[in-house]
């Protein structure tokens, strides 16, 4: 089996543009890099990048500035609906959020990536593979589309509540500028910014995003038949807000970060 090529097909995948909050729902082993990451009953995304490690976001395994304790993380992969498919999951062995990840109360996400090293290896099959990561010199078009998924939180009556099946979405990369713009009209906290280290994806007129519940997933592009990691969802402002975009992680930019910190444990 190879990384970012999943053995089933959405047939419909280009055409979906529905937003993942009341979303597509992903048949089986359409997404197998897509893991839910349970931390003390709270949960957000992750992907899977190697046999024992789970790529998601800083924001995601921190508690008041530091990593979470690895007995309270649960990892389960392999998993489209949430009521039928989970096991007991996979424990994290060890915690690594990058150094300069900023205190999350200060409201600057940049440098939000971390990777969880697990306790057990994983077996690859079918509804459980690799995504494969970016290539160096790995470009970010605007209005490439690119694949969102997560078990996301949906607005019911006014309220939120969890969705319990895996969601998919296509949105476009959005320019640089045009999403720097949207967030300066926002918010007026001016420690709230997009730096290179992010980017945007998302439609100008709202209705389709990535939300709360789906933190720490993938944004995948697809190239030469198979996807890989451009992106981990990392913020924004009320998902599918019209004139407003999601901001995700630019994983391309961490290549030797996950490359070293791999290496060394």
């Amino acid at each position: 089996m190879e990384s970012g090529n999943p053995t089933t097909k959405v047939m419909s995948l280009r055409h979906a543009y529905q937003r993942i909050i009341g979303g597509n729902e992903a048949p089986e082993n359409t997404i197998p890099w897509q893991v839910l990451v349970s931390i003390d009953g709270a949960r957000g995304g992750g992907m899977v990048i190697a046999d024992r490690w789970i790529m998601t976001a800083a924001h995601l395994v921190l508690a008041y500035g530091n990593p979470v304790p690895n007995d309270t993380i649960r990892v389960f992969m392999g998993v489209t609906d949430v009521n039928t498919d989970l096991n007991l999951g996979v424990q994290a062995a060890s915690v690594y959020v990058h150094p300069d990840y900023n205190n999350p109360n200060s409201g600057d996400y940049s440098n939000d990536i971390a990777l969880i090293k697990l306790l057990d290896p994983i077996t690859f099959n079918p509804s459980i593979m690799p995504i494969c990561l970016p290539a160096e010199d790995a470009t970010y078009h605007t209005g490439t589309m690119g694949l969102v998924s997560g078990f996301d939180v949906k607005r019911i009556d006014g309220t939120r509540a969890l969705k319990n099946k895996l969601q998919y979405v296509q949105l476009p990369v959005v320019n640089q500028e045009t999403c720097s713009n949207s967030i300066m009209l926002m918010t007026k906290r001016n420690n709230l910014r997009l730096t290179k280290n992010m980017f945007c994806a998302g439609f100008p007129e709202g209705g389709k995003d990535s939300c709360g519940g789906d933190g720490g997933g993938p944004f995948a592009l697809h190239d030469n038949g198979q996807f890989w990691a451009a992106g981990i969802v990392s913020w924004g402002f009320d998902c599918g807000k019209q004139g407003a975009y999601g901001v995700y992680t630019k994983v391309s930019n961490y290549l030797s970060w996950i490359t070293k910190t791999i290496q060394e444990n």
